[in-house]
């Protein structure tokens, strides 16, 4: 048996010992039950081991130009003066 696998049943029997108001001599009986209980769970495969630059997210500077510059402003248009009247 491994040794994670043997940690994570000794583990659970224990929370079934708490569990149960810690009775004595049932030891056996909750080790057995951690047993069938943790064989029944997923085996996940480890992740494989890969270089974490590799995965690392590249991220692209905009390109500097000259619409990136806010541009100023219009000014306000004088308005028009009024016109001489004409001469007779």
């Amino acid at each position: 048996m491994s040794v994670g696998i043997e940690e994570k049943i000794r583990q659970r029997a224990f929370e079934i010992w708490e569990a149960e108001g810690r009775p004595e001599g049932r030891e056996q009986d909750h080790w057995l039950q951690a047993q069938t209980e943790i064989s029944r769970l997923p085996v996940i495969a480890p992740a494989p081991l890969v270089d974490p630059a590799a995965i690392a997210p590249t991220v692209k500077k905009p390109a500097a130009t000259a619409a990136a510059k806010p541009k100023a402003p219009a000014k306000p248009k004088a308005a028009a003066k009024p016109k001489a009247p004409a001469k007779a």
